[in-house]
């Protein structure tokens, strides 16, 4: 789930349940993804990718803001103009963002 409580829960389980079950094992630990870290930078380096493709059809993309959390790390953007409301450039979006950041969970957009 998206809930940090649920998603705690849910690892504090694994990690009693691993832990239970194979006596050898001393801790277990978070290991990220492969990929960029989560930062404004990297974010606003796949955004410069889309951009010139929403600019020719009117529009644009902006970054409001980057929540790198622990477990349910996002980002909140904006889109302008004509294709602000088409999923499929959405979708786009999303998409290229966590091919480089695997360990991105949420991309949240503001009306």
């Amino acid at each position: 789930g998206t809930c940090p409580s649920s998603s705690m829960t849910m690892k504090m389980g694994l990690e009693r349940g691993l832990l239970e079950r194979i006596p050898e094992i001393i801790s277990v630990e978070q290991v990220a993804a492969d990929g960029v870290e989560i930062s404004e930078d990297a974010i606003e380096d796949v955004l410069d990718e889309i951009r010139p493709f929403l600019k020719m059809a009117g529009g644009d993309v902006a970054l409001l803001a980057v929540d790198p959390g622990d477990l349910q790390p996002s980002c909140t953007l904006r889109m302008t103009g004509a294709s602000a409301s088409l999923r499929s450039i959405k979708g786009e979006i999303i998409q290229r963002l966590r091919e480089k950041m695997p360990s991105l969970a949420g991309v949240l957009w503001e009306e």
